[in-house]
Parts: C-alpha cells; structure tokens; sequence
C-alpha cells in the first residue's frame, strides 16, 4: 500500500500547526508585555542581556551596519517574491510548486522577523522608564510633557510640593533650566576648537570616546553596565539625511547606528541616544536624556558641549512657548551666542546641498513618510505622542535638575 500521500498530508499538518504555535507564541509574548510592566521589566533585565552578549557581540564585530544589509536584502526579497508569483500567473501556474516553497520560507522568515522584534523591541516600549527607574522624581506612566501656560508649564505629572496643582513645574524652573544650559553651551563654544571656516571638528576618536562615555555613565545606573556593541556610521547616510534621522537602532541586528555626513556637534549625543537603545531603553525621550547625561558627565569638554547643545532647542522651544513667544522677554534672557548657533545644526548648507544633489526622491516628501512611519510605529506600540516623545525630555531635564537648579 502506498503510504506516500498519507505522508504528505501528514507533514503539510504538521508544518501548520508548527507555524500557528509559532504564531501563538509571538502573540502571547506581546499580549503578557502589554498587560505586565513587571514581565517587561524581568525580561529586560534577564533575558534581553543575553542577546545583547551573543548575538550582538557578533554583529559589533562586522565593520558595515548588518542592519542595513537586511533591510536591503528583506526589500530585495520582498520584489523577487512578488516577481516570481506574478511570472507564474502569466505562465498559468507553471512554477506553482516552487512558488508555493518560496512562500512558506517567506512566511517563516516573517515569523521569525517578527519574534525577533518583539524581543529586541517591542517587549521594550512596556517596560518602566528612565524616568520611572532612576530619577529622584517619579513620572507617571504618561510622561507626557502638557500644553505650557503662563502659570504652570512643562507639565510632566511629576508630584511637586511646591505647588498645589500635582504634576507642574513653574515657567520660572523652566526659565533658570533654560538660561543654565544656554550658558553651558556659550561658556563650552569657546574652548572647543573650530576651523578656519568656523566648523567645529574633534582630535581623536569620537565614536569611541563616546562609547566610553556610556560605559562611565553605567557605573552610576545599573541596566547601563556591561558590555557596549561598537557603534557603526550609516552607509546610506545621505538618504537617513533625508528623513533628518541622526541615528538608527535596528532591532534586527542589535546595532547602534549613526549619520555619517550630520555635524559633527551631533555625534556623540547620537551615539549614546543609540547606545541606550541597546541597553533596553527604547522610548526617545529616555534616550536624549541618557546621551545627555553620557555627554554632560564625561571629561571630555566636547562631549560635554555636544550634551548641551542635544538639549537646547528642546529646552529653548519650550521656554518661547510659554513667555508667549515674545520677543521683548525673550531678548531680556541669556542670549545663545552667535557660535552656538552654528553649531547647533543637523547638516551644514553644504552638506544639504550635496545630498540634494544625489536625491532620488524630494527631501520633503521622504521626510513626510518617514514622519508618518515612525509616529504610527511609536503610537501602535502604545506611545501616545507619537514622535513629539522626543520633545518630553524637558520633563526629565526639569526632574533631574530639581533639587540642583531649583
């Protein structure tokens, strides 16, 4: 008796219920991450290191982004998958078997992209934040930064005993944060070497001094001890550029990304913002503030005015807003020197002109698709905000400094 057809069936049955557990399994992950800051919290500190000292030590020692090799080779993919079954259809189903083989190996490919970013990333939007783990003042699950009055401003549900209103800072804390800064940034400008064009530029190894400002700043905090993956400059920096991106984590391959063609004043903060993804703080906002911190608190004074200048438009934006965006009470403050205006910019002109020059697509409109991805991106996986998360890193600048400044 021929039993081959039985044992075809039977292996096809097989396959299935293989891929629906799988299935399954990806979904329950994600449903347990969502309902248990707990279980996001274990994860992070138990299981996602293991990652971190395996598979990421092995991407860390690749000198390109392996990210970008499998993004190109997931779109690569993707276009031969629809190629093949539409040149099937045309030769009425004459490569029907291998079209259905090339499906089931991109079905499993996809389930296995997707456990690799719920594990890497996913799982990690429900955890406790920076703010939550580490700073004196303990922000509410929100943490979100509320529309800014001309009594109560930058408001961050933080408890402040020093108003009856639960949750505000005064506009006269988001004044003295705002002045602090703007002179940090003046008083570092004038040591930190320029060009005879007046372009700021570092002697050494910025991508290793930065890296080494992070393993500084893991001393004090412990989920940012150990092991660092070595950061690594985007080969298609100029399209990033496009979408105004300074860096990239890429869950896929544990990698901290960098521009290779932004101002130079913009590398170190970036660095660290990326770095601190791959310690499991994946919300923005948690990350400016530690490429902040990272910056602020190394030796190295360029590094120091790198961590200023991350912040001062954040920080300078947010005090506009609340005087009203009044020139008069704007001018009467610490005015941000002609230097730091410089520098602080995301490519020069010269740069843009470049990049505009190579561009397949208007800068405006892949910057308006990439606006849209990344808020939709943030906002399914439970980030109100969207993108204006990055904005809420005056809120921990607020908190950090309460008690210092105020």
């Amino acid at each position: 008796m021929d039993n081959t057809g039985e044992k075809a069936n039977h292996k096809v049955k097989m396959h299935k219920i293989a891929y629906a557990s799988g299935v399954v399994g990806a979904v329950m992950l994600n449903i347990v991450s969502w309902r248990s800051v707990e279980f996001s919290d274990w994860y992070i500190k138990n299981i996602f290191p293991v990652w971190l000292n395996t598979y990421a030590r092995l991407t860390s020692k690749v000198p390109f982004s392996v990210g970008e090799i499998m993004l190109i080779m997931a779109v690569a993919v993707t276009v031969f998958g629809i190629g093949f079954w539409l040149v099937d259809l045309i030769c009425r189903q004459r490569y029907k078997k291998a079209v259905r083989g090339f499906g089931q190996f991109y079905a499993w490919t996809a389930l296995a992209v997707c456990y690799v970013m719920t594990l890497n990333c996913f799982i990690l939007y429900h955890s406790s934040s920076f703010a939550d783990k580490y700073l004196e003042r303990r922000m509410e699950s929100d943490r979100m930064v509320a529309s800014i009055s001309d009594q109560a401003v930058a408001q961050v549900h933080i408890k402040n005993d020093m108003m009856s209103n639960e949750g505000a800072y005064t506009k006269k804390e988001l004044v003295v944060l705002r002045d602090y800064i703007v002179e940090k940034c003046n008083e570092l400008e004038k040591v930190i070497p320029h060009d005879d064009s007046g372009d700021a530029y570092y002697e050494g190894d910025l991508v290793e001094a930065s890296r080494q400002a992070m393993i500084r700043l893991g001393e004090q905090y412990d989920q940012l001890s150990g092991f660092y993956v070595t950061p690594k400059y985007l080969s298609f920096s100029d399209f990033f550029s496009q979408q105004y991106i300074m860096g990239y984590y890429f869950p896929f391959s544990l990698e901290a990304n960098i521009n290779s063609v932004m101002y130079i004043t913009n590398v170190a903060p970036t660095i660290c913002h990326e770095l601190a993804h791959t310690k499991g703080f994946i919300y923005e906002d948690d990350a400016n503030m530690i490429g902040y911190l990272a910056c602020i608190n190394s030796e190295d004074p360029f590094l120091q005015y790198c961590g200023y200048l991350s912040v001062l438009s954040y920080v300078n934006n947010d005090f506009y807003d609340s005087i009203g965006k009044s020139q008069n009470i704007y001018k009467s403050h610490v005015r941000i020197s002609d230097g730091v205006a410089s520098d602080n910019v995301f490519l020069t002109r010269e740069t843009w002109q470049e990049v505009e020059k190579t561009a397949v697509v208007k800068t405006s409109t892949v910057k308006k698709v990439s606006d849209t991805l990344m808020d939709t991106t943030l906002k399914l996986n439970g980030v109100e905000e969207g993108i204006l998360q990055y904005n809420n890193v005056v809120g921990q600048l607020l908190a950090y400094y309460d008690g210092k400044l105020y």
